[in-house]
Formats: C-alpha cells, sequence, structure tokens
C-alpha cells in the first residue's frame, strides 16, 4: 500500500504525469506522420506531372495551308487571271 499511497499523495509514480506526457507525445507524432504523407503525396504528383510533361514531344506547328479558292483569289488579284477565267473556276470549285 506504500507506493499506491505515495502516487496519491504526491509522490513520485510510475504514471504521475505519464498519462498525459504521453498522450501529447502520439498527438503530436500522428500529426507529424500526417503532415509528412500530405507532403510526399503532393511531392510525388508533382514529379509525375513533370515526368509526363517532359515525355510529350513538342510539336512544331506546320504553316497553315491556303485554301484552293484563296490561291484562285490571289492568282486573279495578281492579274494572271481574267475575270471569266476566275468566276469559272471558282464554280468548278463550288462543286
Amino acid at each position: 500500500m506504500g507506493y499506491c499511497s505515495s502516487f496519491f499523495n504526491g509522490g513520485r509514480g510510475m504514471m504521475r504525469g505519464g498519462m498525459f506526457g504521453m498522450g501529447l507525445f502520439w498527438w503530436i507524432l500522428i500529426i507529424i506522420v500526417i503532415i509528412g504523407a500530405v507532403y510526399f503525396m503532393r511531392n510525388k504528383t508533382n514529379q509525375q506531372e513533370n515526368i509526363s510533361n517532359r515525355t510529350q514531344p513538342e510539336v512544331p506547328h506546320q504553316p497553315v495551308r491556303p485554301s484552293a479558292f484563296d490561291v484562285l483569289a490571289e492568282e486573279f488579284a495578281k492579274g494572271n487571271l481574267t475575270e471569266e477565267e476566275y468566276l469559272h473556276k471558282k464554280e468548278v470549285l463550288k462543286k
């Protein structure tokens, strides 16, 4: 009975202040583990995005080819076609 009475009377017992201290320690440890997991998951996601961005080859933009109507209008504007030829060829292209 000496041990119990010394614990309740302010003596040094095994659990004196230990429950609160260990409980606080475990909560801090759990919070650190959660923060670490979130950090590593975000870092892993960023790395995967960087890898996927690097693996996609950059496709150079091909110049836009003018349509047949544009070429025809340009030839008419240069004076290489008469108005009759231009209108006839334009009707043929519409078909």
